[in-house]
């Protein structure tokens, strides 16, 4: 390779991604969350969208058993909620604003968009794993503005 780690981040940080907090349920039914900006959609028929996590950390295995999931794509007035679920903590939902989905996970009323989905693959990508995710419901927001990442900061469109 002809470039490091760094500059390789520096570089993915040239895209300007929407911001995601990826919601789901424990076997013991613990809520679980996290700020996620690997989104993307994958096919209209069926209806696929795709995220990514860290195989270390971020609860992937309990993603990966949970086997259904909401995407709460995030506001400029929901940037707390991205803070709030990107680091590691316990009761991450202490305090949070949330209903239940019909899918049964956590879902943030405010979100731009809301997908419901379950677990359609997923695919070991390096120190990832790609979920692959069948949509079985969506909602949108009344707002219509996205918070964004780009170069390390936060921006809304």
């Amino acid at each position: 390779m002809s470039f490091d780690a760094k500059e390789f981040r520096n570089a993915l940080g040239c895209f300007a991604t929407g911001i995601t907090v990826i919601t789901s349920r424990a076997a013991d039914n613990e809520a679980l969350g996290v700020t996620v900006n690997s989104f993307s959609s994958v096919s209209l028929d069926p209806p696929l969208v795709l995220f990514s996590l860290a195989h270390v950390g971020g609860h992937c295995s309990e993603f990966r058993a949970a086997g259904k999931f909401a995407v709460n794509v995030l506001t400029p007035e929901q940037r707390h909620l991205s803070d709030r679920f990107s680091i590691t903590r316990e009761h991450r939902f202490d305090g949070v604003d949330f209903e239940i989905g019909e899918n049964g996970c956590p879902v943030f009323s405010d979100s731009l968009a809301v997908f419901e989905c379950e677990t359609f693959a997923i695919h070991d990508g390096g120190d990832h794993a790609v979920f692959v995710c069948r949509v079985t419901h969506v909602r949108m927001g009344q707002d219509e503005k996205a918070l964004l990442f780009h170069k390390g900061q936060y921006h809304d469109m």
